[in-house]
């Protein structure tokens, strides 16, 4: 049997990633297909003689070969990923939150898509998108916010086309599973993503890496403008306890000079002993976004740390209010420090139990994950 594996960009090694990563441990053969691949970020994981000699021909991997820029691919990613040939395989897995489940194959091939989330920016987070890119002001109110309505609306009717198109969709979430039946009128079954909950809980042995602070809070995500770290550092710049923000992107510069005391710092992107490391030494995770599932937060339980969130969607299914985790209610943030100062008084009182977070973690091991993904595919 020939199985593919297709993945929107490898250009990063993130949390999406991390499931793909496990479609291949499941599938060692298979060739793996992408709209962009990093070479020099990837290559660990996902070894360039195991990408398929399609990706060198698309469009999309020729701009980013230039540019190494994945927004200036965007408006090539409905054509290229319609241009790979699947007629050779037998099963074509596939992992999407934007444009990979647009794939075409033939009715004998196996189509099955794990949905991360439809598109955010094409459908239900369209105005916020189009507000954080200030897109309602000056010059791009009148010359390039048209373009975009337009490319959003031409988009959003091909991405429900195309959602026809798999013979299984899996939803990483109960949230994710409510937006697949509200804006592609499909049924989903849920499969929440693998998380690697042993290497977390394990105490390292030996190490040379040091602390940034004697106590801190974390942060871990890309540094986008749509993931409201903003909101993070404008309250810890009132507060005296201490965040690290881990990880980088285009944002970044931005969010650095937003910092008005000593109490915050930047690291980059820590994969491996040092991310655990970071993680088992911290007071938690601090989580001020939205998202439809977020491995971060299980991934923080396992090294028997709790989180401190915005109570919202997916949090609800993976977390235990007040036992693994406390959070903030207001959509605007208003209620941040009031709800962070009483989190921090229980968290310094042993309130968030270790083994309470290290068990709800266990849930979402990757054997469970893939134990559960292959008896959904065979059905």
């Amino acid at each position: 049997m020939k199985v593919a594996i297709l993945h929107e960009m490898l250009i990063k090694l993130g949390w999406a990633e991390k499931v793909v990563e496990n479609f291949v441990n499941l599938f060692p053969d298979a060739s793996i297909f992408t709209l962009i691949y990093d070479e020099n970020k990837c290559s660990k994981i996902f070894p360039k003689e195991k990408i398929s000699n399609q990706v060198w021909k698309t469009k999309t991997q020729k701009v980013y070969n230039i540019f190494k820029k994945q927004r200036l691919c965007l408006p090539f990613m409905a054509k290229s990923i319609e241009s790979f040939d699947f007629s050779e395989f037998d099963l074509v897995i596939c992992s999407s939150s934007g444009f990979a489940h647009w794939a075409i194959t033939k009715p004998e091939t196996k189509f099955v898509v794990y949905c991360h989330s439809p598109a955010r920016y094409m459908w239900d987070w369209t105005n916020e998108y189009k507000r954080d890119l200030w897109l309602f002001s000056g010059w791009k109110k009148y010359f390039l916010k048209p373009f975009i309505e337009n490319t959003f609306f031409k988009n959003r009717q091909w991405d429900f086309l195309a959602s026809q198109r798999s013979d299984l969709i899996i939803a990483n979430s109960k949230n994710t599973q409510k937006r697949i039946q509200k804006y592609y009128k499909r049924e989903s079954v849920i499969l929440y993503p693998p998380v690697e909950t042993e290497r977390f809980w394990k105490i390292l042995e030996k190490n040379d890496f040091q602390k940034p602070f004697e106590k801190y809070y974390i942060i871990i995500s890309a540094l986008t403008e749509f993931k409201k770290i903003e909101i993070a550092i404008l309250w810890f710049n009132k507060l005296d306890e201490n965040l690290l923000i881990i990880w980088a992107w285009d944002f970044r510069e931005n969010l650095e000079k937003m910092i008005k005391k000593e109490n915050i710092k930047f690291a980059w992107a820590k994969y491996w002993d040092e991310l655990v490391f970071l993680v088992q030494n911290s007071l938690g995770l601090i989580f001020p976004w939205e998202e439809d599932f977020w491995i971060v937060p299980v991934e923080v339980m396992a090294a028997w740390k709790p989180v401190f969130a915005y109570k919202w969607g997916w949090l609800l299914e993976t977390n235990i209010e007040n036992i693994t985790w406390s959070f903030f209610e207001d959509k605007f943030w208003e209620d941040f420090i009031e709800k962070f100062k009483v989190f921090h008084k229980n968290n310094l009182e042993k309130k968030y139990l270790p083994e309470n977070c290290i068990n709800q973690a266990k849930k979402f091991s990757k054997e469970i994950f893939e134990k559960q993904f292959l008896e959904l595919i065979w059905k």
